[in-house]
């Protein structure tokens, strides 16, 4: 992986991991036409779902479907930047697992896997949801023993950003 960027110690999910982590882990809301509101949550990950429903922690790249910018929402709390390289979890991004009240997580990089230390037993974060690209959005009780599982399958790296 060549870059011209900085550094950053990661976890990064294995291979084979890639395509379940793809799929729903949790309750599938589908529609095909229309955006899906008014969930309510202790964490929302993605700039939609962050803009569309409740959530005492948003988490967001200001991308929709990696490239399309997305617009900045008026900021509800306070705000934490954290660095968070493609495809991986960022060792930075764990400091979210120690919010409490409401926060926006701006994350330089990408969102999408911010769900792991959300997950995390310490965070007392029990319902999250994140969109589901082209489908709707999926809402999961946080269980903190599958996260670890699953967290002890990744692998330490230097991801780039």
């Amino acid at each position: 992986m060549a870059s011209a960027g900085r550094k950053i110690p990661c976890l990064k999910p294995p291979d084979y991991l890639r395509k379940t982590l793809s799929l729903p882990q949790g309750k599938l809301y589908v529609s095909d036409k229309h955006a899906i509101t008014g969930l309510s949550c202790d964490a929302a990950v993605g700039d939609v779902v962050s803009k569309n429903h409740y959530a005492r922690i948003r988490i967001v790249d200001y991308k929709t479907k990696r490239s399309i910018p997305a617009e900045k929402e008026p900021v509800r709390g306070s705000v934490l930047r954290v660095v968070n390289p493609p495809g991986c979890v960022s060792l930075n991004s764990f400091t979210i697992s120690l919010l409490k009240g409401e926060h926006v997580v701006e994350v330089v990089g990408e969102e999408d896997l911010l769900v792991f230390p959300l997950g995390l037993p310490s965070t007392g974060v029990s319902k999250i949801i994140y969109g589901q690209p082209n489908v709707g959005v999926v809402e999961l009780d946080a269980q903190g023993v599958r996260v670890l599982k699953l967290l002890k399958t990744f692998k330490p790296v230097n991801g780039f950003i």
